[in-house]
């Protein structure tokens, strides 16, 4: 009899030993694959010139390749939610990444004909919420909530180190294997995050007593903290657009090229990265959100305007590098947010909410600051716009409270 009690005990200990790398591991599957997604969805943004040359089509066409991803992200974003929620990510972002490496097959396939390449940006981008909105679902999955700002923001650090490559990578990618050969790397990196995806993905089982009613999809959207967190996002997001989309003209009449304004929007970038896995991490230790979104908001008022009116040189640099370590890891910390305010079972339907606000400010910062070019004859002004959106931002996150964080008493599971 006792050899057998002696056996059981190994058995167990071992594979609870195991579960904290396996679960980083489906943290970087994941994550590899929401970075690839961004990658894939910014293909064509830098490369507009070359685009309009290679399919012989005008700017509105080459520019829809990548405008057309907001679109279809609000369009299903709620629908992403549900079906994450009700039948769990493993299964759905499975599907989606399958659906993003179909398209971007098709877009190599189709590599000289604009409507098939059409065809296959639009399965990518049919792909991308489903994935992108499963964050919260893949991190409260694996990690109590005093952990999850701090896996959050690896996870968008990832997300805005292949928004810069996707920026980035296509102009040289072309240069050096032609346009064919750049759409054929994109399928071959595509082809490793899908494997690698599948390969480390796994979910916990799903309690039926978890899914959730239409009542509580109502109740969802009558959070009045959600909805703070997600006007928040609508302007971070609106912001940050805006700004990396329009950089070059403002900063244009001071004598600022597109290279330079390039590199200064990949200091901006880089600078989120590192904000994005360091701030969250002080935010999870003191379990603070809010005193950092204050701090995130206000670097954002006060550091916009010398960087687009008045800095020059090295200056502009640390100022635009400065200006996405606090901004940009602002953005985990929102999501994070949205976690503490919803149950388990709404995260993903709460996440949908938030990035379906983000598309939208994304879309309508741009268009706003175009009008606002257009009706005073002059990028220069719109600059503004960005400021007062950051203010506004700040007025937001003042109401968005700290919520206390019921650490488990158990840990042994």
């Amino acid at each position: 009899m006792p050899p057998t009690t002696d056996t059981a005990t190994p058995t167990t200990s071992p594979s609870s030993r195991k579960k904290p790398p396996h679960k980083w591991l489906i943290i970087a599957g994941f994550s590899l694959l929401l970075g690839v997604n961004q990658f894939l969805w910014l293909t064509f943004a830098t490369i507009v010139i070359s685009t309009e040359a290679h399919f012989g089509v005008n700017e509105f066409f080459a520019n829809l390749l990548t405008l057309m991803f907001p679109i279809i992200f609000v369009l299903l974003a709620i629908h992403s939610g549900k079906v994450l929620d009700n039948i769990g990510y493993k299964k759905i972002v499975s599907y989606a990444a399958l659906l993003m490496l179909i398209g971007s097959t098709i877009r190599w396939l189709g590599a000289d004909k604009y409507w098939i390449v059409f065809a296959g940006q639009l399965l990518i981008a049919i792909a991308q919420p489903y994935i992108t909105n499963a964050i919260n679902q893949v991190t409260s999955d694996w990690f109590d909530k005093s952990q999850i700002a701090t896996v959050t923001g690896v996870i968008m650090g990832g997300m805005f180190l292949a928004t810069a490559l996707g920026a980035f990578a296509p102009a040289p990618l072309i240069d050096a294997f032609g346009f064919s050969g750049m759409l054929f790397i994109n399928v071959v990196v595509t082809a490793v995050a899908v494997v690698g995806f599948l390969l480390v993905v796994a979910e916990k089982p799903k309690q039926q007593e978890l899914a959730i009613s239409l009542h509580e999809i109502g109740s969802l959207l009558k959070n009045k903290r959600l909805w703070s967190i997600s006007l928040a996002v609508f302007i971070a997001m609106g912001y940050f657009n805006g700004l990396s989309n329009w950089i070059a003209p403002i900063l244009a009449p001071r004598g600022i090229d597109e290279a330079t304004a390039g590199i200064i929007t990949a200091m901006l970038i880089f600078g989120g990265i590192l904000g994005a896995l360091l701030i969250p991490l002080l935010s999870d230790y003191l379990q603070k959100r809010r005193i950092f979104l204050i701090l995130a908001t206000l670097v954002g008022a006060s550091a916009t305007y010398p960087l687009l009116y008045s800095t020059t040189g090295t200056t502009t640099l640390l100022l635009s590098f400065m200006l996405g370590f606090f901004l940009l890891s602002g953005y985990p910390l929102l999501i994070a947010a949205a976690e503490d305010t919803v149950h388990t079972s709404q995260a993903a339907k709460a996440v949908a909410m938030l990035m379906m606000m983000g598309n939208l400010g994304g879309v309508t910062m741009v268009l706003l600051m175009q009008g606002v070019k257009g009706l005073t004859g002059s990028w220069t002004p719109t600059g503004w716009v960005l400021i007062i959106a950051v203010a506004l931002a700040g007025l937001l996150v003042l109401k968005i409270r700290d919520k206390p964080v019921i650490r488990p008493t158990s840990s042994v599971v």
